[in-house]
């Protein structure tokens, strides 16, 4: 055969498969039904070795692990549409609009970067400060403050991992996001110059954020600092010449320092990715942004089978990052892992409740962060 009546041959099994793949789908269609007529599980694991062992043994050597993996999608897709068809809509309680004056709170102090991301959500809010951030959270977990504006990404060091740690270890929900230019400049006291400075203190992210600078300009001694506002008020505070730090214009004006080089930073466009968390979720007009962290085990394919699950329902993802699992979760499933996900979609809608919900009771941890505008 030539090329063309090769083409033809595979065309006209290709119809084959797809003909036989629509019977199985109605067919899958009618088990849900049964299922969920005889209050049993869309997942069965015995049932499913039964048919990867069968086919695997029918087929040839070097195909049995294509023919499984390629039956394993067939299944996981049957699966997901089983799961839509008898899956219950689950209602997720929520609030739908954010208080008029809330209490918020900010780690830091007056003019840091957290403090401008809360005028930005917030122009009515009571602002108050807190020295770390767990401390936030835990103000929002206590019902102490109404929100709390945390940094969980910056465009040019990554991300802030402790936060996202502090997230999967509090209840609390993320109702809120938004980005604050890190225009970071040089600071110091009025009549320091350049290269007087010695010593530079910021918060460990703008370090990061600042490392060509500070190479280049070879500053002998570089200290990390809780915040960069409050690295501002200390080198105003203090009588020597020989301190400087990472702060906003902004920031540096408020505490009366004296820029002394503006835009330090290496990547010009600089920013910051802010959540805004509350105790309960909270869910407001044109959320479109689902996050999650669930666990997987530690076996092949299983991280491509969920992500079938977004497939199938036409969800695509603008996040997915590994992450260690909690403590008291990795000792009872040492062999898991765990992912924190973003992806489009609103708890309102029923594909989203049901995929939760299947979340939720099939995996060995799930938790539901919020729903956001992106």
């Amino acid at each position: 055969m030539d090329l063309g009546e090769i083409r033809t041959k595979i065309d006209e099994i290709d119809d084959k498969i797809l003909d036989l793949f629509i019977e199985r789908m109605n067919l899958a269609t009618d088990v849900a039904k049964y299922k969920a007529a005889n209050n049993m599980v869309v997942f069965q694991s015995d049932r499913e070795k039964f048919i990867i062992d069968n086919v695997k043994k029918n087929s040839p050597e070097g195909l049995k692990k294509s023919a499984a993996f390629l039956f394993m999608n067939i299944m996981d897709i049957s699966k997901v549409s089983q799961i839509n068809e008898i899956t219950p809509d689950v209602e997720i309680p929520h609030i739908k609009e954010p208080k008029e004056r809330p209490s918020v709170a900010v780690q830091g102090i007056e003019g840091s970067y957290g403090h401008a991301a809360a005028k930005q959500l917030f122009k009515n809010g009571n602002i108050s400060y807190y020295a770390a951030f767990r401390e936030v959270f835990e103000a929002v977990e206590n019902g102490d403050v109404d929100y709390g504006i945390i940094p969980v990404e910056n465009s040019a060091a990554g991300e802030v991992t402790v936060n996202m740690d502090l997230l999967e270890q509090h209840d609390v929900k993320i109702c809120r996001t938004t980005k604050v230019e890190c225009a970071h400049v040089l600071a110091a006291k009025r009549g320091v110059s350049e290269d007087d400075i010695k010593m530079i203190f910021g918060h460990e992210q703008a370090i990061r954020q600042c490392a060509e600078y500070i190479d280049e300009r070879k500053i002998p001694t570089v200290v990390p600092y809780h915040n960069n506002a409050a690295a501002a008020k200390m080198v105003s505070e203090n009588p020597s010449g020989e301190m400087g730090c990472i702060c906003s214009a902004e920031c540096a004006e408020m505490h009366g320092l004296e820029i002394i080089r503006k835009h330090i930073a290496t990547d010009p466009n600089n920013c910051t990715r802010f959540i805004c968390v509350s105790k309960n979720t909270e869910v407001y007009n044109g959320a479109d942004t689902v996050a999650v962290s669930l666990s997987i085990p530690n076996i092949s394919g299983a991280l491509y089978r969920l992500l079938t699950k977004f497939a199938v329902n036409g969800l695509s993802m603008s996040k997915i990052q590994s992450k260690p699992l909690p403590v008291e979760v990795k000792l009872k499933f040492p062999d898991d892992y765990m992912f924190y996900i973003e992806f489009n979609g609103n708890i309102e809608e029923p594909k989203i409740k049901k995929l939760l919900k299947n979340f939720a009771d099939e995996l060995n941890y799930f938790k539901f962060h919020g729903n956001f505008t992106s």
